[in-house]
């Protein structure tokens, strides 16, 4: 793990620093990286300040109201003073988290000002050159350091809530995923003979796992049956339309299937009945794909989505 922070006081509390005197006062800021272990935080009395985390890369998930949300690239968490503090990181999806704690007479007035709560933004360079400039701000400690990070932490504040305002129209996962997602099933559709999981999810821009989460969630499928009834849909086809100039054999390379004997099966797992058993007016409707519609809550955020953990194709 790599963890670089600065911080206003030498001493440091696991609770955190409460300071009514001032308006708004940052106490500490660091950057983590974890590469080998999953990290856990388990904070069930909080902390006395306010914390902001913005995970700039990677996933993990999180507790909000005893339910448990997943966490990905882009969101930001907002922890009021004593709430409950409950999340964790892979490690094998390498994250890059930031954070900051803040105390101060003003800090409510401030969040309600800048609309600040969980949300997802993206991934930004200048915001995480922000928190950069925040910690080395309280390594350093120039003069007028403490006026300077306050300076910066307002910074952070505008720009989430300038692209939290923005993204709902261009980028925001409920929308740009199940866009990508429309353009993923056309994609699939043209390249069914040899595209792949990995090729499938690189075409959204996820993380392996969570683009298994992602895709079984919206469809209603794990993406390995949905390319399967793909296959057979134009396997279907192709034995229709050419029933002697094509074997079987042929039919099935052709479809994707790397064996005679994994289309056999597929195509009585989802037709009930063997490739030579076809009646020649079989309409194939066998993909139960959801309706984005029934499987798609626009109100919900990117990491309340997908809500439960499921295993990799």
């Amino acid at each position: 793990m790599i963890n670089v922070s600065g911080h206003l006081r030498n001493e440091r509390r696991v609770t955190g620093f409460a300071d009514d005197s001032v308006s708004l006062s940052v106490n500490c800021c660091g950057m983590q990286v974890f590469k080998t272990k999953d990290y856990s935080q388990n904070r069930f009395a909080g902390r006395v300040d306010y914390q902001l985390i913005y995970v700039y890369k990677g996933a993990g998930h999180y507790w909000l109201n005893n339910e448990r949300k997943v966490l990905g690239a882009g969101n930001i968490l907002l922890f009021r003073p004593k709430e409950p503090q409950i999340y964790s990181y892979y490690a094998n999806e390498h994250p890059e988290i930031y954070w900051i704690h803040f105390t101060g007479n003003n800090c409510k007035n401030i969040i309600e000002k800048y609309n600040l709560h969980n949300c997802y933004i993206g991934e930004h360079t200048m915001l995480k050159t922000l928190f950069q400039e925040t910690i080395i701000e309280l390594q350093l400690k120039k003069p007028f350091f403490e006026q300077q990070t306050c300076v910066l932490i307002t910074e952070l504040m505008i720009h989430i809530f300038r692209e939290e305002a923005y993204t709902p129209l261009i980028s925001r996962p409920e929308h740009s995923s199940i866009d990508n997602y429309k353009h993923l099933l056309d994609e699939i559709d043209a390249n069914y003979s040899y595209i792949t999981f990995s090729d499938a999810a690189a075409f959204m821009g996820l993380s392996e796992p969570y683009f298994s989460r992602f895709f079984r969630k919206i469809s209603g499928m794990t993406f390995s049956k949905y390319l399967n009834t793909v296959r057979l849909e134009h396997a279907i086809h192709m034995l229709q339309e050419h029933p002697r100039r094509l074997s079987v054999t042929e039919i099935a390379s052709r479809c994707g299937f790397e064996t005679i004997r994994h289309f056999n099966r597929v195509f009585r797992d989802i037709t009930g009945m063997s490739p030579r058993e076809l009646p020649s007016n079989y309409v194939p409707d066998f993909k139960p794909i959801r309706r984005i519609e029934d499987a798609f809550n626009p109100t919900l955020q990117s990491s309340e989505l997908l809500t439960e953990p499921d295993t990799q194709e």
